[in-house]
């Protein structure tokens, strides 16, 4: 084991800095001289793009849950009791910011070939993806390390990093452009217009602009010819996470169904052979899916644990007994990004404390619970009521998918991070020790 990691650790350090001196790609038509190419060789591109975003996705994917408290030690592995102290050595660390960094010089590549080619209608929607995916991949590092390298085009120069705000402005820019150019949903695998417009709300409300949150959560709400509908019991809930899930629910997701490129998500929390790296944290298998004064009977819970508290069942293993529904395959699992109960979330969140919010949840919670909260008893909340209701009901809906960490960061919620321990540097991600030493970056402050 130790070997392989060091094996893992030389190639990585090998491939050179992400930013300081981009690759050309690690794909045979990335190594092809970019006038070479033409508009037959874009499409080949926009599959490899596709493959390098569930790198990313999955690469990134436990590891909030993981800081936030969500999980602990599996069968197959011991967890830190300091789970969410980090420093710049750390090789995960490092492996999500080079696996970004890789995506982005493909997308880059991608956006390059198509501006430099005579542009069939087609060539928009690709381009629309990409820069759905750019801002995709920096809303991830934006979350961990804020102020970014900001690239929109492929360097071998040092580019230093950008503050925080300068970040999240490319981000909005980028899926303001991208919005113009795809489609309107018709496959929930691959971009659409609400799929950006989801991503939108999203970033949106992590930028505290209320307005705008409640804008594009509106444009999803309202388009009703996909037919987006919240699952209404535990069967369809898990339903989202099978091979080829056909759910209603889901408005964008990655297939995730390459035999050349897989990414198991069952063998991190669900497998087959008794040893996995992660199961639910001892509290949250007992008072996650808990009734509570306002709501009772969480269909939840039956689709995300097992009778077995050192499974996660929310990743189907294709394993009678040891899941809730059937998968054809369960090395295909979806890569989920974007479901219709967040923007419910995100629009009532943004909507603040009040009869409006009560509103916009009612639909959610008739979704979710048997016994669902009153209009009078969610009218009534203050503002820090309702915020706990909330956060409450993320941590519910998006247990073991990424949330939890970064919803304590963006509301400033620090006294759910117990292990946080006045660490408050913590919420910053510290840039690898690798970028550090090759670039130059500017650290985060406190490491």
């Amino acid at each position: 084991m130790k070997k392989n990691i060091l094996s893992i650790a030389v190639l990585l350090m090998a491939v050179c800095s992400s930013c300081s001196k981009q690759l050309d790609g690690i794909r045979p038509k990335d190594q092809i001289p970019q006038e070479a190419l033409n508009s037959n060789d874009i499409n080949t591109l926009r599959v490899g793009m596709y493959s390098q975003m569930e790198n990313v996705l999955f690469t990134f994917w436990f590891d909030f849950d993981i800081k936030a408290g969500n999980l602990k030690g599996g069968p197959g592995f011991t967890m830190s009791s300091d789970y969410v102290n980090m420093s710049p050595s750390d090789a995960a660390i490092a492996t999500m910011w080079q696996t970004a960094f890789l995506a982005l010089n493909k997308i880059n590549f991608l956006l390059e070939t198509i501006d430099n080619n005579p542009q069939p209608a087609s060539f928009a929607t690709i381009k629309g993806e990409a820069l759905y995916f750019r801002a995709l991949v920096y809303y991830h590092l934006a979350a961990r390390w804020g102020g970014m390298p900001l690239l929109t085009k492929r360097t071998y120069d040092v580019v230093q990093r950008s503050t925080e705000e300068t970040t999240w402005d490319l981000i909005k820019a980028d899926l303001t452009s991208a919005e113009k150019l795809v489609a309107n949903y018709s496959d929930r695998f691959y971009v659409s217009t609400q799929a950006v417009q989801a991503l939108a709300a999203r970033v949106y409300l992590a930028t505290k602009d209320n307005a705008n949150a409640i804008a594009y959560a509106d444009k999803v709400l309202s388009y009703t010819t996909s037919g987006f509908t919240l699952s209404a019991d535990a069967t369809a809930y898990a339903s989202q996470f099978v091979a080829g899930s056909t759910a209603r629910e889901l408005i964008f997701a990655l297939a995730n169904n390459t035999a050349a490129n897989p990414h198991l998500f069952y063998q991190q929390v669900n497998d087959i052979d008794g040893s996995w790296g992660y199961s639910p944290a001892s509290d949250q298998y007992t008072t996650l899916f808990a009734d509570n004064e306002a709501a009772a009977g969480d269909k939840r819970k039956a689709a995300t644990f097992s009778a077995d508290n050192n499974r996660i069942i929310k990743f189907p293993n294709g394993i009678s007994g040891q899941q809730l529904v059937s998968t054809t395959s369960a090395a295909y699992t979806p890569i989920v990004v974007s479901r219709l109960a967040e923007i419910y979330l995100i629009k009532a969140e943004a909507q603040g404390a009040g009869s409006a919010a009560a509103a916009t949840l009612a639909p959610y919670f008739a979704a979710r619970y048997q016994t669902t909260p009153t209009a009078a008893y969610l009218t009534g909340l203050n503002a820090t009521g309702l915020q706990s209701l909330l956060l409450n009901e993320r941590r519910r809906e998006f247990y073991a998918e990424g949330y939890w960490w970064y919803d304590i960061k963006r509301t400033n919620r620090t006294d759910l991070l117990p292990a946080l321990n006045s660490r408050n540097y913590l919420l910053y991600y510290p840039i690898p020790q690798t970028e550090l030493d090759l670039a130059g970056y500017t650290k985060n402050e406190g490491y």
